[in-house]
């Protein structure tokens, strides 16, 4: 391993790099080549590229000095394949602009999806966002969005165009009034708020729904002790609703109102039912001890305990006839009907119209049963063994022995 500094060919420039090689000899020959080639250092490009933009008529970057150097030589490298991609995009969203080649790759990849931007949001829109790409002076919008390809950038940037066209119509103005109307009415906020991000609540599609823009372990910690977890697809905390153990949707989203507002969240319930019981605490509290049936799979027809997560159950639990910890369920056997009764009793569960019907079955098939006084095989009686060593019992043996008539041979 050798290397061979050389120096940028700029006139003035202290610029320098090390040319690394296998050995001096090929360090040294792809020095040269570089060198023929008249290498210039990252300072003396990124000049170059700002007068480029300069002289094209660009307008000028905003940002620190590496982010202008940075997104000029990002900017320079968009700008110089959109127009031409922009165009056959248009061709070919008309019908006007085939490819006959095997296999899309490279260019052609980029104009067929651009193709459908324009197909969709409809040319003079694609051109508006061109115009406005290129009129883009912040250094993040280039250094951000250098891995997009263009039909992303352009989506975006005519997502955005659209939306500040609608806010600066009547329309839109009228429509964001209303919204901001609806969300003070819809705000509940604690006595000494811990931040002022707002968490919005809501039910769709038969989930309840915790939605809140800043990592902090006090609302993490109170919607997951209401039995919610974390969706990444959602971007939100959801929980399944369950009316059968969890009461009415509008309770349960009072209820998760009022925890977080007592944990001092900003709260927006649009829910006017919802909010009214979460401001007086109307609303039925949650009963999180149950007893239900599992109605499928391995363990069908076996019983579920269930109990809040910060309660700790699981020792009684253990001490059920048959109590298993199994696919992330704690489970007792219809049989241990008795045991289970017991135990309701003494820590307050309450039992499902399924898991009910299911310990009848179970005592009903008692009184169904024969009954039978059964007697139990006697045991043997245990055989004592001798030491080792002692000699065994003496035989008896007759005085007179003789052979039966029948047996001797007479001939």
């Amino acid at each position: 391993m050798a290397t061979t500094r050389i120096e940028c060919a700029t006139e003035n420039c202290a610029g320098c790099m090390e040319v690394d090689g296998r050995n001096r000899r090929d360090a040294d020959y792809r020095a040269k080549k570089l060198i023929e080639r008249g290498w210039t250092c990252r300072a003396c490009d990124n000049r170059a590229v700002v007068e480029r933009d300069a002289a094209a008529g660009h307008p000028a970057l905003e940002g620190s000095e590496k982010q202008i150097a940075w997104a000029a030589t990002l900017r320079e490298r968009t700008l110089k394949t959109l127009d031409p991609i922009v165009s056959d995009a248009v061709k070919s969203a008309a019908g006007r602009l085939f490819y006959t080649s095997g296999g899309v790759c490279g260019m052609q990849n980029m104009v067929l999806e651009l193709a459908v931007v324009v197909k969709a949001i409809g040319e003079p829109a694609v051109r508006e966002a061109v115009e406005a790409i290129r009129a883009e002076t912040d250094a993040r919008f280039w250094i951000d969005g250098r891995e997009e390809a263009p039909h992303q950038t352009i989506s975006a940037v005519a997502r955005r165009l659209a939306d500040e066209a609608r806010a600066m119509s009547p329309e839109g103005k009228a429509e964001a009034a209303a919204q901001q109307e609806a969300m003070a009415e819809a705000t509940l906020r604690p006595p000494e708020p811990v931040s002022e991000t707002i968490a919005e609540l809501s039910c769709r599609d038969g989930r309840l729904v915790a939605r809140y823009d800043e990592r902090t372990e006090t609302f993490n910690t109170t919607v997951k002790g209401l039995g919610y977890v974390w969706d990444p697809a959602a971007v939100a905390w959801v929980r399944r609703h369950n009316s059968l153990m969890m009461g009415t949707a509008t309770d349960r989203l009072a209820e998760t109102a009022h925890e977080l507002i007592a944990a001092g969240i900003v709260v927006a319930l649009y829910d006017p039912e919802a909010r009214a019981k979460a401001i007086d605490r109307s609303y039925e509290p949650e009963h999180r001890r149950w007893v239900s049936l599992v109605p499928s799979g391995a363990n069908e027809g076996k019983l579920r305990l269930t109990w809040g997560r910060d309660e700790d159950l699981y020792s009684a639990f253990r001490s059920l006839p048959g109590a298993t910890y199994r696919d992330k369920a704690c489970l007792v056997p219809a049989t241990s009907r008795d045991a289970v009764i017991d135990f309701v009793e003494a820590h307050g569960f309450r039992i499902t119209p399924g898991a009910k019907k299911r310990m009848d079955e179970v005592m009903a098939q008692r009184q169904r049963g024969i009954v039978v006084d059964a007697v139990a095989r006697p045991k043997a009686e245990p055989v004592k063994a001798k030491a080792r060593g002692d000699r065994p019992d003496p035989m008896d043996i007759p005085e007179h022995v003789g052979i039966d008539d029948d047996l001797v041979d007479h001939d």
